[in-house]
C-alpha cells in the first residue's frame, strides 16, 4: 500500500467535491444493495436467478470504481479478486457468483459504505455547509421578519444583522478551517475502510498465489516436455538420419575398394563404430520419449511395454484418454521403472497394472504376487519416481495385495492436460536400421 499527503488546496477542495458525490452515490449503492437481497432471497423462484447475478455485476462495477478512486485520490491500492465467469449459460453464472467469497465481501461495503461510510462522508460536507452558511448568515438575516431571533452556542442570541455579522462570521471561519484540516483526514479513514471492506483477506490472497504459483509450474513442465519433444525430433530426423548416411556411404566406398587389405578394415571398424552410435542414438531417443507413446498414447505403451516383458503382465487401463506429453511420459516411465523392478527383485510369475481416469486425476496401480518388501530408499529408484511425480502433485504409495507381493499406488493431477505433440514421421516403427554392408542392396535403408 502506498500512501502519500495531501496538503494542496487543490486537492483538499477535490476531496471535498468528491465527499459530495460518494455521499449521493450511496442512494444508489442502496438501490443495488436491495435488489443483491431480494433477488437472492427469491432465488427459489428461478426467474430472479439472472437479475441476483445482474446485480453482482452491478456491484462489481461500483466496487471497482471506488477502488479506482481511493488509489487515484488517496494513493490506498485495494486488491481486486473475482472468479471468472463462464461465457454462457445462466445457472454457471449464478452458481459462480453465488460461490465466489468477493461477492460478499462487495455485499458487505455496500451495506458499510452507506452507513458508516456515509456518516464519515458527512463530517467535512457538513463542516464546510456550517462554514458557509455561518459567513452568509448576516445577508441570511436580513431577508428575515422584524424580530426574529437565534440561539447560539455559548448562550449568545442572534437578534439583528450587526449580531448575526458578529457571531455568524467567526464560526463561519472556524467551520471553513475545520473542513480544511479534517477534509484529508476523513478520507484517508474512508479510504481506509473501504480498503478492509473490499480488500480480499490473506486466505484468498494466499490461495491466489497458489494458483499462480501452480499455473506456471504446469506451464514450465509443459514448456520442458516440448523441448524435449524437440529434441527427440531433431535427433531422430536430423543426427540419425546423417548418422544412417554416413554408414551407407562407408558401404559404398567398402565396395568400391574392394579387399585392399590396408583401407578395408579401417572402413569395416569405421562401419561398426557407426552403427554403434546408431543404436545408442535410438536408446537416448527411446529414453526420452518412446516414439509408440506419442503414436499410441499412454494404453498402447504400456501394452507394448507389457509384451516385452518376461513374466506375464495384465494390462486394463479404461478411460484415460491422450494427455499432455509431460503426464504421459511421466506415468508411462513410473509404470516402466515399476516393472523393472518387479522382473528384477520380485520373483514374481504375474503381474498387472490397472488405472482410470478419475475426474481431473489418474490413477494406476502396478502390482506383482512376489515375495514384496518394496520400500523407499534415498537415491534408489523409487525414491526417484517419487521425487519426479511430486513436480505433478502426484503420489506413490507402497502397499500389498492381500495374497502378498507389491502393491504401487500412482495418483497424477490431469487438470488443464492439453493435446500431445504429433507423432514422429511413420509412427512408432519409423526407426533407422543398422546401415548395409558389404552386398547390401546399397542406399536401401530397411523401415
Amino acid at each position: 500500500m502506498t500512501t502519500h499527503p495531501v496538503y494542496s488546496f487543490a486537492a483538499r477542495r477535490r476531496l471535498l467535491g468528491w465527499a459530495c458525490v460518494l455521499i449521493g452515490l450511496a442512494f444508489a449503492e442502496v438501490l443495488v444493495l436491495a435488489w443483491v437481497l431480494t433477488t437472492l432471497t427469491l432465488a427459489a423462484l428461478w426467474v430472479t436467478l439472472p437479475l441476483f447475478t445482474g446485480a453482482v455485476l452491478a456491484a462489481r462495477a461500483m466496487a471497482d470504481s471506488r477502488r479506482l478512486l481511493v488509489h487515484r485520490e488517496l494513493g490506498i491500492t485495494v486488491g481486486r479478486q473475482y472468479r471468472p465467469l463462464p461465457s454462457a449459460g445462466w445457472w454457471a453464472r449464478f452458481s459462480t457468483v453465488l460461490r465466489d467469497p468477493a461477492t460478499w465481501r462487495d455485499t458487505r461495503w455496500l451495506f458499510v459504505d452507506t452507513t458508516a461510510g456515509v456518516a464519515l462522508l458527512t463530517v467535512p460536507v457538513a463542516a464546510f455547509l456550517a462554514g458557509v452558511l455561518g459567513l452568509l448568515l448576516p445577508l441570511v438575516w436580513s431577508t428575515l421578519p422584524a424580530g426574529a431571533s437565534l440561539d447560539f452556542p455559548f448562550g449568545t442570541t442572534i437578534h439583528d444583522t450587526r449580531s448575526a455579522a458578529a457571531n455568524g462570521i467567526p464560526w463561519g471561519i472556524f467551520y471553513l478551517w475545520f473542513c480544511w484540516l479534517i477534509t484529508p483526514v476523513i478520507m484517508r479513514w474512508y479510504g481506509e475502510l473501504t480498503a478492509v471492506m473490499l480488500r480480499p483477506g490473506p486466505r484468498a490472497l494466499l490461495a491466489e498465489r497458489v494458483d499462480q504459483l501452480t499455473t506456471t509450474r504446469t506451464q514450465t513442465v509443459d514448456a520442458q516436455a516440448q523441448e524435449l519433444r524437440r529434441i527427440e525430433r531433431d535427433l531422430h530426423d536430423g543426427t540419425q538420419a546423417h548418422l544412417v548416411a554416413l554408414g551407407m556411404s562407408l558401404g559404398m566406398v567398402e565396395n568400391l575398394i574392394g579387399d585392399d587389405p590396408t583401407v578395408r578394415p579401417l572402413l569395416a571398424e569405421a562401419r561398426t563404430h557407426n552403427a554403434q552410435a546408431i543404436a545408442e542414438l535410438r536408446a537416448l531417443i527411446k529414453g526420452i520419449r518412446p516414439p509408440v507413446l506419442s503414436d499410441r498414447g499412454l494404453v498402447g505403451a504400456v501394452e507394448s511395454l507389457a509384451i516385452r516383458m518376461p513374466l506375464q503382465i495384465d494390462v486394463d487401463i479404461d478411460g484415460a484418454g491422450r494427455l499432455s506429453d509431460s503426464v504421459e511420459a511421466a506415468a508411462y516411465f513410473t509404470i516402466s521403472e515399476a516393472l523393472a523392478n518387479t522382473v528384477k527383485h520380485s520373483g514374481a510369475r504375474r503381474a498387472w497394472v490397472r488405472g482410470r481416469r478419475e475426474h481431473d486425476r489418474l490413477l494406476l496401480e502396478v502390482g506383482d504376487d512376489g515375495r514384496g518388501g518394496a520400500v523407499f530408499v534415498p537415491g534408489g529408484g523409487l525414491e526417484g519416481v517419487r521425487q519426479r511425480l511430486a513436480v505433478f502433485d502426484g503420489t506413490l504409495e507402497i502397499g500389498g495385495p492381500a495374497t502378498g507381493g507389491t502393491m504401487l499406488t500412482i495418483a497424477l493431477p490431469t487438470a488443464g492436460a492439453s493435446v500431445v505433440a504429433d507423432p514422429l514421421p511413420g509412427g512408432a516403427d519409423a526407426e533407422f536400421s543398422t546401415p548395409p554392408g558389404p552386398g547390401s542392396p546399397v542406399g536401401g535403408a530397411e523401415r
